[in-house]
C-alpha cells in the first residue's frame, strides 16, 4: 500500500465512505477550511504585512522592503557590505532571478555549496501567523541554498503573504505545486539541544534576510 492509498484510506474511515476519490479529497478540504482559524492567522491587508514582519524579526530574521525584484540587486549590494560579505551571490534557475541585473555582484548558478558565504533564493509564500518563509524545491530553488550559505537571503512578494497554514495549503494547491520537498523557515538555524546554550547556525545558516517585494 502506497501514500496515497494510506490517506484515501483514512478518509473512507473518517467519512464512512467506501470509496474514496477526488471527490472525497474536495469534501474532506472543504470541511476543513471551514473549522474555526486562530486569531493570529486572521490578519488581512496592511495588518497582515506588519504581523509577517513583526513575527519574522521576532525570529531573529531581518527584513527590508524593495518597491520591486528590479530593485533587488542594488539592495542586496548594500546587504552585503553592511555585513563585511564579499560581493558574491549564489541563486538557483528562478526566472525572478535570471533576467536581473547583478552589476557589480558576482551571480552564479546553481545548487548551495559548503563555502558559500551567501545564498539567494525565493519564498514560494509567507505566513503572518509565524513569519515564516515556504520555499519549494527544485532547480529553482535548490534546498541546498537554504542549509549550506553562511547568510540566506530570500525574496518573497507581498502578494504571496498569507495568514496562516489553512491559507497556505490553499494557495499552495492553487498554484499547482508538486515539489519534493517543503521547507518551511523560521528565523535563522539555531538550537540549544547542547548544555541549553543557544548556538545560531548549528543547522544551517547564521543569518536570514528577507526583501520583501511591496511594490
Amino acid at each position: 500500500m502506497n501514500s496515497r492509498e494510506r490517506i484515501l484510506g483514512r478518509i473512507r474511515q473518517a467519512t464512512g465512505s467506501g470509496t474514496a476519490g477526488e471527490e472525497d479529497l474536495s469534501a474532506w478540504a472543504d470541511a476543513a477550511r471551514s473549522r474555526p482559524v486562530p486569531l493570529q492567522a486572521s490578519a488581512v491587508g496592511p495588518a497582515r504585512l506588519r504581523q509577517f514582519i513583526a513575527k519574522a524579526e521576532a525570529a531573529a530574521a531581518t527584513v527590508r522592503r524593495i518597491s520591486s525584484a528590479s530593485e533587488l540587486p542594488r539592495a542586496l549590494a548594500r546587504e552585503l557590505r553592511s555585513r563585511n560579505l564579499p560581493p558574491v551571490i549564489r541563486t538557483g534557475t528562478d526566472p525572478a532571478f535570471a533576467r536581473l541585473d547583478w552589476g557589480t555582484i558576482s551571480h552564479s548558478v546553481g545548487p548551495g555549496r559548503i563555502e558559500e558565504p551567501a545564498t539567494l533564493s525565493r519564498a514560494e509564500f509567507g505566513m503572518a501567523e509565524t513569519g515564516s518563509l515556504v520555499l519549494a524545491s527544485g532547480a529553482a530553488n535548490p534546498v541546498t541554498l537554504a542549509f549550506l550559505g553562511e547568510t540566506h537571503f530570500v525574496l518573497l512578494d507581498e502578494r504571496d503573504l498569507v495568514g496562516g497554514f489553512e491559507d497556505l495549503w490553499k494557495a499552495w494547491r492553487a498554484r499547482g505545486l508538486d515539489p519534493r520537498t517543503v521547507n518551511i523557515v523560521t528565523g535563522p538555524s539555531r538550537t540549544a539541544d547542547i548544555g541549553q546554550v543557544l548556538q545560531v547556525g548549528a543547522h544551517g545558516p547564521v543569518a536570514l534576510h528577507i526583501f520583501l517585494v511591496t511594490g
